[in-house]
């Protein structure tokens, strides 16, 4: 008899904590469908954004990963382009995702007022076993962002990056506690949000700089991976439509979109640059060896893919003029 009445109040107990679930659900996709960048979460980040929202005067903005946070000085770009005044929002470890999220946000606020978007041209919409635990990864899989992984990884033929997309998703829905490495970002302090234009060189961060014969090594293998890379790489059509896309809801804006491939290469960079015949709008590679020669010294460099303040302010010299001949055209 006990026995019973334990099982019918287990079986009671279970049916309303699966009620509750199904409900804190519904809750949760009506939450994200009335705001679906609320959830995104990454102090640095916001940080700029806030500032920037309340500075309309800077009409160029810079969005991407490190490789823009950490290389993209702004105070160089404003110098050799007329009319501009630029700011880096740069976040780093910011991916397609993110990156897309925070355009999104941009676009859907009239506070903002740009007239040019330069957004990092990137191919990377893999999910880790690291950032699936961190609410500023799964945070990015809103409803837009999840049907454009879904659909991106299916062209790919790679069923569980879908599955771990699917998974982001419910993670995002539900709004799970922050990793704890989240937390700690929330605590610090980014002194370059309103002093330098969003620009912050490597030599100003936590991260070592790389030591000189490990980075030597690393650059003499990332160059002659780069010229070994002979593949015939096809761009994803869901990337490209989804650029398209952005592309032209900036338009309706009146906002000139330009992707960025800076330097210096990554293994990836061949397969970056079948990109830009494929857009609508302009693609500024800074990656060829022969080019640009700078990204590939020692002493311009900080660590695996990333340069110094010296080899950032190379990198803006020479971004530059590229981007003015673009706007010269508008």
């Amino acid at each position: 008899m006990n026995l019973f009445i334990f099982s019918f109040k287990m079986k009671k107990f279970l049916s309303r904590l699966v009620l509750f679930i199904v409900v804190m659900f519904i809750i949760g996709l009506i939450k994200l469908a009335l705001s679906p960048n609320s959830n995104y979460s990454y102090a640095f980040l916001n940080a700029k954004l806030e500032f920037l929202e309340k500075h309309p005067e800077y009409n160029m903005y810079f969005i991407g990963s490190s490789k823009i946070n950490d290389q993209i000085d702004c105070k160089i770009i404003d110098q050799n382009i007329k009319g501009v005044k630029s700011y880096n929002l740069g976040a780093n470890a910011g991916f397609d995702l993110e990156n897309f999220q925070t355009l999104d946000f941009i676009l859907n606020n009239k506070n903002f007022k740009p007239k040019y978007i330069i957004v990092e041209l990137q191919d990377k919409i893999k999910v880790t076993k690291t950032n699936i635990k961190t609410e500023r990864s799964f945070g990015a899989f809103n409803y837009e962002n999840t049907a454009f992984a879904v659909q991106y990884h299916k062209e790919n033929k790679d069923y569980k990056q879908i599955g771990l997309s699917l998974i982001s998703f419910v993670l995002n829905v539900f709004h799970f506690n922050k990793y704890f490495d989240e937390r700690d970002v929330e605590k610090a302090d980014n002194n370059f949000v309103s002093k330098n234009q969003g620009f912050s060189p490597l030599e100003f961060s936590v991260v070592p700089r790389t030591e000189e014969n490990k980075l030597k090594g690393i650059i003499k293998d990332r160059l002659e991976r780069y010229h070994a890379d002979h593949n015939k790489y096809q761009p994803n059509t869901a990337l490209v439509n989804k650029i398209n896309e952005l592309a032209e809801r900036c338009k309706k804006r009146n906002i000139q979109l330009i992707m960025l491939i800076p330097g210096p290469a990554e293994p990836d960079a061949k397969k970056l640059e079948v990109y830009q015949n494929a857009l609508t709008i302009p693609v500024v590679s800074l990656v060829d060896p022969y080019v640009y020669p700078e990204f590939y010294q020692y002493e311009n460099r900080w660590d695996t893919g990333h340069l110094n303040s010296k080899g950032s302010k190379i990198l803006s010299e020479k971004a530059a003029p590229l981007l003015g001949k673009i706007l010269d055209k508008k």
